[in-house]
């Protein structure tokens, strides 16, 4: 269930990321075409990286691609690049004065991504990685050997701040993912308290009236002193229809959903039930109304995920949570397992496709997609997404 790396799941902080990557492209393009800040006989080069920039900004915005090892080291490489042809290009000199420079903060923007996808770990890692780089883009722009002694302290803050900001960033992914974790578990529980204040309603509506109707007939019965077999089948046939509209409140659809759908969550949580190998949480955000096909496809496709923990993880325990937050339906299937490092052509070629084909297409016809986390050692974690309404 991995994607060869990428844990966070929150989209909002890659986002935000993202935007003060657009930011820093434009003002690279500012330095580069509009100041004097680039030699003449060295534009070519810096209009080159300026549009590899460009190209790669826009491939992860339109492609929405996932942030894996790969391409987070692609981005980390591409910053580095950014930081030396900053030095190349410029002025002799001009990372010593207070000038804007070709690089700006487009490097920032890298480490952030780390940080957001790996943590402070992460963050702190590629912090480093560029901090080192950046004196080779003082030698080749002519000012290490130049400055003095204020300057290698300029030069040294500003290495230090990429490792700070790759830290502080990661310590705020994690305190939102906190947060953002703590708000859904917080609506599942007032979706669950609304239930079950609905669920009362219904039983003393009905249940309620009905048990003391029954009680009441099987009073009469005994003080009679003789019952029919017609009669008690008659009223066992009652407490059996009682006991069929308690079943359906425990397992209960909204009401007001529309016809031909069918609860995601009950039909989730009945494959779960099949599963008693594990402890399973099911957290959820309440009635979440799909039609019948789409709730089968998921239930199915949680069904080989479950199978796959059984076969594969050795876990000791499993989450899984189904939620809806008006846009976007969310199930994660996650256990504690011993991981893997996923490579799907490497599973395919082992016989092994059900995360492919069972999992996978089952979501992409449904116009959803598939994103599956995990390490050796750290647990598997799927996520299936699809947007509301399908």
């Amino acid at each position: 269930m991995a994607d060869g790396g990428e844990t966070r799941a929150h989209p909002a902080p890659m986002l935000l990321i993202l935007s003060f990557r657009w930011l820093a492209v434009g003002w690279t393009a500012v330095i580069a075409l509009l100041s004097n800040q680039v030699l003449e006989e060295r534009a070519g080069l810096a209009v080159a990286v300026l549009a590899t920039m460009l190209g790669w900004t826009a491939w992860l915005t339109v492609a929405a691609v996932r942030r894996t090892v790969r391409v987070l080291s692609v981005d980390l490489l591409l910053a580095v690049v950014v930081l030396l042809v900053s030095g190349w290009v410029g002025p002799q000199g001009q990372l010593l004065t207070d000038h804007p420079t070709f690089a700006g903060a487009y490097p920032m923007a890298a480490v952030a991504a780390w940080a957001t996808v790996y943590g402070v770990r992460g963050g702190l890692l590629a912090g480093l990685a560029v901090a080192l780089f950046l004196p080779v883009g003082y030698y080749l722009n002519g000012s290490l050997f130049l400055s003095g002694d204020l300057d290698r302290m300029s030069l040294l803050g500003s290495a230090l701040a990429y490792v700070v900001l790759g830290g502080a960033v990661g310590i705020a992914t994690a305190q939102f993912e906190r947060v953002s974790l703590r708000l859904a578990e917080g609506r599942a529980v007032v979706a669950g308290l609304r239930e079950r204040e609905r669920i009362a309603a219904n039983i003393h509506d009905d249940v309620l009236q009905r048990l003391g109707h029954i009680r009441k007939h099987g009073g009469d019965l005994a003080d009679r002193g003789s019952v029919t077999r017609a009669e008690l089948r008659a009223l066992m046939a009652d407490v059996g229809r009682q006991e069929a509209s308690l079943r359906r409140l425990v397992l209960a659809e909204d009401p007001g959903a529309p016809s031909g759908s069918r609860s995601l969550v009950e039909a989730i949580a009945e494959v779960a039930d099949g599963f008693r190998q594990w402890p399973v949480r099911l957290v959820d955000s309440g009635h979440i109304a799909v039609s019948a096909d789409v709730a089968a496809e998921l239930a199915a496709a949680v069904n080989e995920l479950l199978g796959n923990v059984v076969k594969h993880a050795e876990a000791e325990h499993v989450w899984i949570s189904v939620l809806d937050d008006g846009a976007v339906i969310t199930v994660d299937v996650r256990d504690d397992g011993v991981g893997f490092a996923y490579d799907e052509s490497e599973l395919a070629a082992s016989g092994r496709l059900g995360l492919a084909v069972s999992v996978r297409a089952r979501l992409e016809r449904l116009g959803g997609s598939v994103t599956i986390r995990s390490r050796p050692g750290r647990g598997t974690e799927v996520r299936l997404e699809l947007r509301s309404g399908t």
